[in-house]
């Protein structure tokens, strides 16, 4: 896979200069940018942008952060330990608007651009007895680590398909066994024997079920288009996407279910408008159309500026928006 080749340096990636004129003074000194988990899609796609970006956008110095998820980057962003991350819809929308957890606290935290859509996509053995979500009943299912965006919205996946939650938990079943992995783990998994199927909501291709599936034959499954409301009553940040054929290998048809949006957000107030507009222009106009000639799930973005502006799960940065406007685009904002 092309992703691969953009493995070298993610980890020390930094931009060094003096910062644009009109940054405020955090942004004088760095911007430091909470990816995702080292070895992720997330964290290659930070180190990606970092690194090219480093002729278009001279005056400034970011940084690449390893985190956990999206909840360890919300929590970094309201402490101001960090300026930019990545981030889910259904967690982003509840830290901004103050509800659940972040009823004490909301945090500013607003949208500079979509960074990719994802798919949620059950994957097993080709030689399987399981050939529907439904057909899970009995086996151990992986779902993502405890406490990730995964395991919550796979969970409720699971649920729209009639498996009742035990009591008191978030995300064990009482028709399945659930296996919280993150998805290289599941994939060795699966390779190994040890659980049945995974399901994973990612950018397609997955690095580590891509590579799993050049040594075992797997068969791919999607949400049902007659669960889509189902899904949508319980868990409302999924839209309908089609993962298309040959993503995988084996995968030989187009293949329709449900999947969500990862998006590259900013703190309102510790990103200043200038450094937010600059970094949008560029990145739409710049370093996106030379990440897309690398990594295949970029490309409809790089075709499409308006893919970039929605759905969004809150408002802009006010100098992401600002860019956008000027070139005739409306962000469409998820109310």
């Amino acid at each position: 896979m092309r992703l691969k080749k953009f493995m070298w340096g993610v980890a020390g990636l930094v931009l060094s200069a003096a910062v644009a004129p009109g940054a405020n003074a955090q942004d004088d000194k760095f911007i430091s940018f909470g990816s995702s988990a080292s070895g992720s899609s997330q964290y290659v796609y930070a180190g990606m942008l970092i690194g090219m970006a480093r002729s278009h956008l001279p005056g400034l110095s970011i940084t690449n952060e390893a985190v956990s998820g999206t909840t360890q980057n919300l929590d970094l962003l309201r402490r101001g330990e960090i300026q930019m991350a990545i981030a889910s819809p259904e967690r982003l929308h509840a830290a901004y608007y103050g509800l659940g957890s972040y009823g004490a606290q909301p945090i500013p935290a607003t949208i500079l651009w979509v960074m990719n859509a994802q798919a949620t996509i059950v994957f097993t053995r080709a030689d399987s007895s399981i050939k529907n979500i439904a057909d899970l009943r009995g086996k151990r299912v992986a779902i993502g680590p405890a406490g990730s965006s995964n395991e919550i919205k796979n969970a409720f996946v699971l649920e729209a398909y009639g498996f009742t939650r035990v009591p008191g938990t978030n995300s064990d079943f009482n028709e399945l066994t659930t296996v919280k992995l993150s998805h290289s783990e599941a994939a060795n998994a699966l390779a190994e024997g040890a659980i049945d199927a995974a399901i994973a909501t990612q950018p397609v291709p997955d690095p580590s079920f891509a590579e799993l599936s050049y040594n075992v034959p797997l068969r791919y499954i999607g949400v049902d288009e007659d669960k889509f409301d189902d899904v949508a009553v319980l868990y409302r940040w999924m839209w309908p996407t089609t993962v298309k054929a040959g993503s995988f290998k084996g995968l030989d048809q187009d293949l329709l279910t449900l999947g969500d949006r990862n998006y590259v957000i900013a703190h309102r107030d510790n990103l200043s408008e200038k450094v937010a507009y600059d970094l949008t222009k560029a990145y739409v106009e710049q370093i996106l159309p030379e990440m897309a000639k690398q990594t295949d799930y970029l490309m409809p973005f790089a075709s499409d500026p308006k893919s970039l502006t929605g759905p969004w799960a809150v408002p802009g940065h006010p100098g992401a928006v600002k860019y956008f406007t000027e070139r005739g685009l409306t962000p469409e904002i998820v109310q």
